[in-house]
């Protein structure tokens, strides 16, 4: 087996496909690599088992049998093969399923690289947290396909109207969303955070899928970290990066819950 990896590296595709692979005398599958690829001809799944091989492990490997037959190379290696194959993988590991924006699993793994970099450049960065109003009444009015299609549409507006290209959009859960503003004080977050109300509040969401329009707000919580103020404080300047992340999401979080309670449709700010 690590011979038929040192080949992968080397041969191509199609060459490797027609590399017949031997176990105790047998030949397990037709086609050699196409066992690891999702396509076999298993001949005795005992021996599956024996190389600890399971079911499922070749299902999740359909994408890959796929990627093969759309692909038809002539020169590109099983080594080009899984490094392609890896990036999709890590896409969809961190890419929000219903709405296509970053996951929560994302945002917990950038927010700390992010601060980090801003506390060493002394430059200040924001948080918004945003939650859709009365999403469990619309939720529940017009069903959860409609709902899915109402996230979607939010997810699609936030990507607009947050229009820097540093600027990222997450979905943080349910019908909450983040977007982290990097090299933004206190009053860039504010402009964004009341140019993200207005744009929902001023113009109602087209859902694709019925092709209806609502009328859709969002609450927004505002936090920022400054570096300068971080240094000044000494109650805080020796504190690492994970609990600098969480006391920002903290004070965003209450941030929002402020804006909610004050009537919704509009953003509070504690910076």
């Amino acid at each position: 087996l690590n011979g038929l990896h040192q080949l992968g590296a080397k041969l191509t595709v199609l060459q490797l496909l027609n590399l017949p692979l031997q176990l105790k005398g047998q030949v397990l599958v037709d086609g050699g690599l196409a066992f690891f690829l999702g396509t076999p001809v298993v001949h005795n799944l005992d021996q599956l088992n024996s190389l600890g091989i399971r079911l499922s492990d070749l299902a999740r490997h359909d994408a890959l049998a796929d990627s093969l037959v759309m692909l038809q190379t002539k020169d590109m290696t099983i080594a080009d093969l899984v490094q392609r194959r890896t990036q999709d993988l890590k896409q969809l590991a961190t890419q929000d399923a219903l709405t296509g924006v970053g996951n929560r699993l994302l945002f917990n793994g950038e927010l700390p690289v992010d601060l980090d970099e801003h506390r060493q450049s002394g430059q200040p960065m924001a948080l918004l947290l945003l939650d859709v109003d009365h999403f469990k009444r619309f939720n529940d009015g017009h069903g959860h396909l409609a709902g899915d299609a109402c996230l979607r549409a939010v997810a699609q507006r936030l990507d607009e109207l947050a229009g820097r290209g540093g600027d990222r959009v997450y979905r943080y859960g349910g019908e909450e969303f983040a977007i982290l503003l990097p090299q933004t004080g206190v009053q860039g977050a504010q402009l964004l955070a009341e140019r993200v109300v207005q744009g929902f509040a001023s113009s109602p969401l087209h859902l694709e899928e019925s092709g209806q329009h609502h009328l859709i707000t969002v609450s927004v919580g505002l936090a920022c970290f400054d570096p300068t103020a971080l240094q000044r404080d000494r109650s805080t300047a020796d504190q690492d990066i994970n609990q600098l992340a969480t006391n920002l999401i903290a004070r965003a979080d209450e941030a929002l819950y402020q804006a909610k309670h004050a009537g919704r449709s509009r953003f509070v700010s504690l910076v």
